[in-house]
């Protein structure tokens, strides 16, 4: 007897069945197509304990077929200690995936990073223009690299 064979995603769900924007808790997430190889992820409201999780996973759940991110967090008016570990998360999932990312984010945001992340580990940029110069610049490396090996 055969079975039927297929995919089974363990630690995220199908890309297809995201919707393009989710409402958890008191946040709002969307996805923004920027380019072919480039999204934009927003999210406004508040980022806590309730939806800090949430925003890790919605970020994976859209970064599977980009190549980069922009993680838009400028209209985000709280911002807890759940956040900074979604953020951890994120980075962590973007470095597995190859995908290359910028944080913009609000004062709220950069308050918390300025004690969670004193050495500046992660891609924090002051707005959304110059997260896209930096993305464009480590575009052009890759292209450099690839075309010398």
């Amino acid at each position: 007897m055969t079975s039927p064979t297929g995919t089974i995603r363990l630690y995220r769900p199908d890309p297809g069945s995201i919707r393009e924007s989710k409402r958890c808790g008191r946040a709002t997430f969307s996805v923004h197509p920027v380019s072919t190889n480039r999204i934009r992820i927003a999210a406004c409201g508040d980022v806590d304990a309730v939806n800090g999780r949430a925003l890790g996973h919605y970020v994976e759940a859209h970064t599977g077929a980009s190549q980069q991110l922009i993680l838009d967090l400028r209209a985000v008016d709280f911002f807890g200690t759940a956040g900074f570990t979604a953020l951890y998360y994120i980075s962590v999932q973007s470095t597995r995936r190859d995908v290359d990312w910028m944080l913009v984010g609000s004062p709220p945001v950069r308050r918390l990073l300025g004690i969670c992340d004193t050495n500046g580990e992660l891609p924090l940029c002051s707005d959304v223009d110059l997260a896209i110069a930096r993305l464009n610049q480590v575009a052009q490396y890759r292209r450099r690299i690839a075309s010398a090996g």
